[in-house]
């Protein structure tokens, strides 16, 4: 059966549509103006207009401090395409190092990145065992139930958690930190200690175990974590596996350019 889209809805994806249209203008040409969209994108100036102020709305576009009648490309579209080079770049040097943690524990490792309050899995090296977390990449979790996103956590300044959570704290299990209290407690041991572990807090009978992957800078950009079954990940073991963690976060340092 065809599906026929209502007139709001194809007048809403031909707006997205030239939104991105001005923006690739705007990377092409390096500067763009009114008169320059409405002739390239064939629409009035006043669709023009409209464009733009959501665009600059957004910081997808910026005034020319040379000429504020000029446009060009805004904050909001460099960060995007910075943190997607970051990504690019972070996958590319973790890999091998990676594969050689897996090699060493025998379990699935991950690498994961923050994304609001959710972590992200954006590469990863999966377990030969017979019984193992199967590899994850580009699956999305709550960062407060997962080793990986309480290790982020972690390290941004407690009073912007809050502002991460405006539902509240989610729980994926009963053993999910899902209360305030107990998360930031957690987070504080995260801190003591240098890793994060989670106990059944994502999955029932699956374990975690996380470290922080520095870039250049010194800046916590990433974690590579294990995922096991609990009964091959207990807290004990976990402690003695993070230093093999480490010894992997290290090296992806060192191929990022850092110390």
């Amino acid at each position: 059966m065809r599906h026929v889209r209502s007139p709001e809805a194809a007048q809403q994806l031909n707006s997205v549509t030239n939104a991105l249209r001005v923006l690739r203008l705007a990377h092409a040409e390096g500067v763009v103006n009114l008169p320059s969209i409405s002739e390239h994108l064939d629409v009035g100036k006043s669709t023009a207009h409209r464009l733009v102020t959501t665009l600059l709305a957004e910081n997808f576009l910026q005034r020319n401090p040379a000429k504020p009648t000029d446009f060009i490309v805004g904050p909001a579209l460099l960060e995007i395409g910075a943190t997607a080079l970051r990504k690019a770049d972070i996958r590319r040097h973790a890999r091998r190092p990676m594969e050689r943690l897996c090699d060493q524990l025998g379990e699935t490792v991950s690498l994961v990145i923050l994304e609001g309050n959710s972590t992200r899995v954006v590469d990863g090296v999966e377990s030969k065992q017979a019984i193992r977390v199967g590899l994850r990449t580009g699956v999305v979790l709550p960062a407060n139930a997962t080793a990986a996103g309480k290790l982020l956590l972690a390290h941004l300044p407690d009073k912007s958690l809050p502002e991460l959570f405006p539902q509240g704290l989610p729980a994926l299990t009963g053993a999910t930190k899902a209360t305030w209290p107990d998360l930031r407690q957690q987070l504080a041991q995260i801190r003591q200690d240098g890793f994060a572990y989670s106990n059944a807090e994502s999955e029932p009978a699956l374990n975690g175990l996380a470290v922080p992957v520095r870039d250049h800078t010194g800046e916590i950009v990433a974690a590579v974590a294990i995922a096991a079954p609990h009964f091959r990940l207990p807290l004990h073991t976990a402690r003695v596996k993070s230093k093999f963690l480490r010894d992997t976060s290290i090296a992806i340092t060192r191929a990022l350019g850092g110390g």
